[in-house]
């Protein structure tokens, strides 16, 4: 899903005018409940990466930009 989202994005980013992406939640907010809302990191609640980790790191060296400086708004 994640893999999803970020191409999308970086496919529409021109269109859209979009100058970067940010992931919702680097770590799960409770690994261990069942609900949706608590799993949305790409780590476990203890820093243990889930497979969505490996799928954004490697988005990001795709798609990422080191020639372009982060910009704090």
């Amino acid at each position: 899903m994640v893999s999803t989202v970020v191409r999308t994005a970086a496919a529409l980013a021109a269109e859209l005018n979009l100058a970067g992406y940010t992931h919702f939640a680097l770590r799960d907010a409770d690994s261990s409940r069942p609900g949706l809302f608590h799993q949305f990191g790409l780590t476990t609640d203890d820093y243990t990466p889930k497979p969505a980790f490996a799928a954004f790191r490697d988005l990001v060296a795709e798609h990422g930009s080191p020639t372009t400086p982060f910009s704090y708004r």
